[in-house]
């Protein structure tokens, strides 16, 4: 007699159907046990009323069956098709299985209504969701967060034919491709060519993201979620979204440059330094030279950017619900671009509480927090009574809101149980539930290398005289690095390499 199978695997490859010689029953089958058996597809373990197979013996009912021994199963085998599975098992010596293994496509029920249900333990075949239930499923990520729609995209090409719009069919201006709640944090150790990590601050969830345009170019992000790519060769500034990888190009920044500056002997790619960068509108994208002064505009196509401000010391620039904000030493303003013909300027927005002073190195910052506009308003405040820092003085921050429809500033108290990361160039706003070594109402500095070292670089609480302990300014090097650290290091001073 050969050798047989162990039975545990006997009985895999019965239950899975796969067809190897001397397991799988076949319709042709000249197996013993199968000659007789008309049709191998009705063969089921479960049992109704008393029948008679055509041999002319009626079997007894379920309720009245006493246990067969092996004979008799292998006898029944030969007359009665309903107990094939049955008597495949035990003929082949494999005992009881202990649990259901999923059935193939092939086996699967198929459901005669969208109310009926699929049992446990049965296998679904989840590609075949239909046109409805997949596009509502696409129309709703895509709605709440583009990387999730993309990945939806890409598990199967069903549901990929059942999402509304592909990505890279549209521009990279459509607003709804942007990936809003992500940030690209900035290497703090080699990381692999062109690869680069994306968190997203509403959740806290990271993704690493091939960009191989980032190659010779220096990039500084918005608060779209897009990259503006500055090209170290030609200073051709481009547009990117990381995640659709869609681009598009934009004018040469080195138009911008006045002939008294060309005759410097600094590089162009320090003199077209992006420090803020956004949408202006729908078509119109604004960025900030900072070394040059110059604030300037322009749509895909377009031969020259447009000037629309140059010599004003501008403070943070950032979008905000399709528009770019901008801050002076006296007021916010807005770039107003209008379809009548009319060039681009700076509208006032708003003033602030009271002039900056560029000798204490008093600092404003706009973030969104919460879809509010907000402006943090850093001060430095001389022999104050809260705390003194080797003689100097401390930092101390108000929150305003900025109301755009009165054009006035709103003083609030606290962040709405948030936290805010300000730099030189960014800000961004997270949730302590989201990150919860981080404080809430809390602003944290970043790491910019123009902030004098000697200031007390801890979280400024805003609720509560609270202190906590004393950030390193900076990271030493020894050990991992905190979330506050990535964000300390996002909003600082950006240059991508």
């Amino acid at each position: 007699m050969p050798k047989l199978a162990s039975s545990a695997t006997q009985a895999e490859l019965i239950t899975y159907g796969q067809t190897k010689t001397g397991f799988a029953p076949r319709s042709d089958s000249s197996h013993p046990m199968c000659r007789r058996i008309r049709d191998p597809r009705a063969c089921s373990t479960t049992q109704t009323a008393p029948s008679c197979c055509g041999c002319g013996t009626k079997r007894r009912a379920p309720s009245q069956a006493r246990a067969p021994s092996r004979r008799a199963k292998r006898r029944r085998t030969e007359y009665d098709p309903e107990a094939c599975h049955e008597s495949l098992f035990h003929t082949w010596g494999a005992k009881r299985a202990r649990s259901a293994l999923p059935l193939l496509p092939a086996q699967t029920p198929r459901l005669e209504s969208d109310s009926d249900t699929v049992p446990p333990g049965i296998w679904r075949d989840w590609t075949d969701l239909g046109a409805g239930p997949a596009g509502l499923i696409a129309e709703r990520l895509l709605s709440d967060d583009v990387a999730d729609y993309i990945s939806f995209r890409a598990t199967c090409r069903p549901w990929r034919l059942c999402c509304p719009t592909d990505p890279r069919a549209h521009g990279v201006l459509d607003r709804r491709f942007h990936p809003r709640h992500w940030i690209m944090l900035t290497e703090t150790c080699p990381a692999p060519p062109y690869w680069r990590r994306f968190m997203n601050v509403n959740t806290g969830h990271c993704r690493d993201v091939r960009i191989p345009l980032l190659r010779g170019h220096d990039a500084f992000p918005t608060t779209e979620g897009l990259l503006v790519l500055l090209d170290r060769f030609t200073s051709v500034v481009r547009l990117l979204n990381p995640f659709t990888r869609t681009a598009t190009n934009l004018p040469s920044a080195a138009t911008l440059l006045t002939q008294q500056e060309l005759d410097l002997s600094t590089p162009f790619i320090r003199l077209l330094k992006v420090t803020g960068a956004g949408l202006a509108d729908e078509s119109t994208v604004a960025v900030h030279f900072g070394n040059i002064e110059t604030v300037a505009v322009a749509k895909p196509g377009d031969a020259r950017w447009t000037v629309v401000e140059r010599g004003t010391y501008i403070c943070p620039a950032m979008s905000f619900a399709g528009r770019f904000y901008c801050a002076t030493w006296y007021d916010i303003m807005v770039v107003e671009t209008s379809a009548d013909h009319h060039p681009p300027r700076l509208a006032k927005v708003a003033e602030l509480a009271s002039p900056l002073s560029a000798m204490k190195m008093d600092t404003v910052h706009l973030a969104d927090i919460e879809g509010e506009l907000m402006l943090v308003d850093r001060r430095l405040v001389i022999n104050a009574r809260k705390k003194i820092v080797d003689g100097h003085g401390s930092r101390t921050c108000t929150v305003y809101r900025v109301d755009l429809d009165a054009r006035k500033i709103v003083p609030v108290r606290g962040l709405g149980g948030r936290a805010v990361f300000i730099g030189l160039e960014l800000a961004v706003a997270v949730s302590p539930l989201v990150f919860p070594s981080i404080s809430a109402d809390a602003v944290y500095l970043g790491f910019d290398n123009l902030l004098p070292s000697w200031l007390d670089n801890s979280p400024i609480h805003l609720m509560d005289d609270d202190t906590s302990e004393r950030r390193e300014f900076g990271h030493s090097g020894y050990g991992p690095l905190g979330v506050d650290d990535h964000l300390s290091w996002f909003v600082a001073a950006y240059h991508d390499d």
